[in-house]
């Protein structure tokens, strides 16, 4: 009796024959311009409230927001999601 062969039986390398084929045909690649940040906006100015439920998380002001959304664009970000307290 013959054992089976592996699965598959023929592998082509056709798609990773160069590192730029390669590069190209990477199924995984992540980078802070996929990423959102959440923002949490509350009325005032100069206020960053912590959220209670979320350590390490706050509510910022219109000017906080603003800042805070500067410095993750330094950070190479690609967007943010502001979230608001309805009155």
């Amino acid at each position: 009796m013959k054992p089976p062969a592996a699965f598959p039986g023929y592998r082509p390398r056709r798609l990773r024959r160069t590192p730029l084929l390669r590069e190209l045909v990477r199924e995984t690649r992540l980078s802070p311009r996929q990423l959102v940040a959440p923002l949490f906006v509350t009325w005032g100015s100069r206020r960053r409230e912590p959220i209670p439920s979320m350590p390490g998380v706050y509510r910022l002001s219109i000017s906080e927001a603003a800042t805070e959304g500067k410095e993750l664009m330094k950070r190479g970000i690609g967007a943010i999601l502001l979230f608001g307290i309805p009155a």
